[in-house]
């Protein structure tokens, strides 16, 4: 199955050029609707012409190859995340002071705009919260939740109103997240909002009324980590707390949770409205899957190299580097393309098409190197168990309407997911 074929799940048609083929890299424009549309065309012509791409309309350069990608994730040295979050593409060739305010703010360190060995002090302090054990732990409840939700989407199935993202794929990871919070059952729906906050318009300039929203809720953590819930058992805000001891201040401790709000629910949600669109797309892996469950990790996977849901972060050199035969000048921002490096022809055989087969799948869905994603392991649980108990609750799943994308370049998912669901 081509990526034309995958357009009746929420990819306008006629928007496939980004602009590179009207005026070539001078005029190729990361906000063009045609790339947050459906990316897979322009990265496959991107490949085609290099490894690494200048873009003077933004005064960046993007790498769209994986060994490349992987060389800039493991050379925090050379290439920075604290450099490179402070590039501002709403306003080409900016940069600021600092990351805005959904991150911190200026001089506010928070995990995704740092580098070793600071990095590693902010990891710490929450590492106790998604180890293998702990997402054992954890399971159980993980479960309860996806039954839950699962549920609600068969209800609305009666009703002739489900929703995939709307029943399940937005509210579980709020679910799952807002227990490592220690957060109670009247807070989720803030929880969530706050969420869809952040990560609103993360190419743009907040607008005021949702700075005023993110001031709530950087006025609730701090009252939480002056005084953590008292559930019997550890939370997020305990464990953030214990990096006082490394000399994190208040301001990085709330930006921190700002930080693992977005990571720990945009992420997973797009993840699982993702796998669910690609094996609708690709009906010979959707069967195989529900003839063999024990395949689930493995769609999984693919489904995390298949259609990234975090497309792109940048980072920015602390010295001049050598990268896919271009001389990249210190001070250079630089676009990590996740999304064009999981379909790179050179290290995945059929890169468009949806393979549960796939081995080994060395996928950057999850980053590499000093970034690779903390929660990885609980996002991992999250989809599995969902699509576990989606697969044992019903016969069938199709798309009922068309569905609606995101419309971000750094975060990909669906915003709206209806289907048609037979249940068991």
């Amino acid at each position: 199955m081509t990526a034309s074929q995958f357009l009746p799940l929420g990819y306008p048609a006629g928007l496939e050029s980004g602009g590179l083929e009207s005026g070539g890299l001078e005029s190729f424009d990361l906000r063009d609707p045609g790339l947050i549309a459906d990316p897979v065309p322009i990265y496959t012509r991107l490949r085609a012409m290099g490894p690494v791409h200048y873009l003077p309309r933004h005064d960046l350069w993007m790498v769209t190859r994986y060994q490349e990608a992987v060389t800039v994730l493991r050379e925090p040295e050379v290439f920075s995340s604290k450099l490179g979050m402070s590039f501002d593409l709403a306003r080409p060739g900016t940069v600021n002071a600092g990351v805005d305010y959904r991150f911190g703010g200026p001089d506010v360190r928070v995990l995704v705009a740092t580098d070793p060995p600071e990095h590693q002090v902010f990891r710490r302090a929450v590492a106790g919260m998604f180890t293998r054990a702990s997402a054992e732990a954890a399971s159980q409840r993980v479960a309860q939740r996806a039954r839950t939700c699962v549920q609600d989407l068969l209800e609305h199935a009666t009703r002739g109103t489900a929703d995939f993202y709307t029943q399940v794929a937005a509210p579980l990871p709020v679910l799952v997240l807002a227990d490592l919070f220690g957060m109670p059952e009247d807070m989720h729906d803030r929880f969530r909002a706050w969420a869809t906050l952040m990560t609103a318009d993360l190419d743009n300039e907040p607008a005021p009324a949702a700075v005023g929203r993110g001031l709530d809720m950087f006025r609730y953590f701090s009252k939480q980590l002056k005084h953590p819930p008292q559930i019997g058992r550890r939370t997020v805000f305990d464990s953030i707390m214990s990096a006082r001891d490394a000399h994190v201040t208040d301001r990085e401790l709330l930006a921190f949770c700002a930080f693992l709000l977005v990571a720990g629910i945009e992420t997973t949600t797009n993840l699982l409205t993702n796998l669910l669109a690609a094996l609708i797309a690709f009906p010979d892996a959707y069967r195989q899957l529900r003839a063999s469950p024990e395949l689930l990790p493995a769609a999984v996977e693919e489904g995390l190299r298949y259609e990234t849901p975090l497309q792109m972060l940048w980072r920015g050199t602390t010295q001049p580097a050598e990268l896919g035969g271009h001389h990249i000048p210190a001070g250079a921002r630089v676009m990590v393309a996740f999304g064009s490096a999981n379909r790179d022809e050179r290290e995945f055989i059929t890169p468009d098409i949806f393979r549960l087969d796939r081995d080994p799948n060395l996928h950057l869905g999850f980053g590499a190197g000093p970034h690779y994603c903390l929660g990885a392991r609980l996002a991992r649980l999250e989809i599995t168990t969902v699509m576990r108990e989606l697969l044992a609750a019903t016969t069938d799943i199709e798309i009922a309407s068309p569905p609606a994308r995101t419309k971000s370049i750094v975060l990909r998912g669906f915003t709206k997911l209806p289907v048609r669901v037979r249940p068991a």
